[in-house]
């Protein structure tokens, strides 16, 4: 079991993406914190996590807008399970925003979004790195997406920047930490069908035609599955991917190669 005894913070533990993380994680031996604003997912998510056994999840109810809840959540990590050894920055999303042209962008669906994505994932890596740096050791892995690469063809303007200034984030605090035996990467996956929200978007704002156009695009002719983005995270976030730290690995099926 590659992490046995280890601790790992996944936000936005109540949603596809996480569970996927906490189940492959716990499933080699990990203790997990799933971090969720949705205490019905969470608890969910929890539930099935610890009957499959492994190691032990655990959710705290966490907004990771808010540096005090962020700090707090990760004092718990580590009261509960006696470190702070992995943290994956999985929440995001669009939250509904409409994909407005730019000039029809409202600003609070700016701040919303953005605020989210990026200023979570700065939130949540603050507050993991001061244990880490204790410790020596740390692994963060942070989900950008595909449409940092190319524009959103499904998502607003809020969310492709946001997930394109992870890119930059991962890369330069990847730099800074190193120095203390810590990694920092991203994933940037293509669409995988994680839940109803992205569901939704893919069925309900493209025709047949256009869906099957979009996946003709993409070399391998399908979409990626959680668990295949769930098996590049795991790799990172292992002793096996030691030397690698500031990369993005893109996951969509040769559609967009660095």
């Amino acid at each position: 079991m590659r992490f046995e005894g280890r601790c790992a913070v996944v936000t936005g533990g109540g949603g596809g993406f996480g569970k996927a993380f906490g189940s492959a994680l716990a499933a080699e031996g990990c203790n997990v914190v799933l971090a969720d604003v949705n205490q019905e997912l969470l608890a969910k998510n929890e539930a099935e996590i610890n009957q499959a056994g492994g190691g032990k999840a655990l959710a705290v109810l966490c907004d990771v807008t808010s540096g005090e809840a962020v700090q707090a959540m990760a004092a718990k990590a580590v009261e509960s399970f006696g470190s702070l050894d992995i943290l994956i920055n999985n929440a995001g999303g669009s939250m509904g925003v409409p994909r407005d042209t730019i000039d029809q962008v409202k600003e609070e669906d700016w701040d919303k979004v953005v605020s989210l994505n990026l200023k979570g994932t700065f939130l949540c890596t603050k507050a993991a790195a001061g244990y880490m740096k204790q410790a020596g050791y740390g692994k963060i892995v942070n989900l950008s997406s595909i449409t940092a690469r190319m524009g959103g063809q499904l998502t607003p303007v809020q969310y492709v920047s946001a997930k394109g200034a992870i890119i930059s984030f991962t890369r330069h605090v990847a730099q800074e930490l190193g120095p203390f035996g810590i990694n920092v990467n991203a994933v940037a996956p293509g669409i995988v069908l994680t839940g109803e929200r992205l569901e939704k978007m893919w069925y309900g704002r493209k025709s047949d035609e256009e869906r099957q156009a979009y996946v003709s695009q993409v070399p391998l002719r399908r979409l990626g599955s959680p668990q295949e983005i769930s098996d590049a995270v795991l790799y990172l976030c292992s002793d096996q991917a030691g030397i690698i730290t500031g990369v993005t690995l893109d996951i969509n099926g040769g559609m967009f190669s660095a």
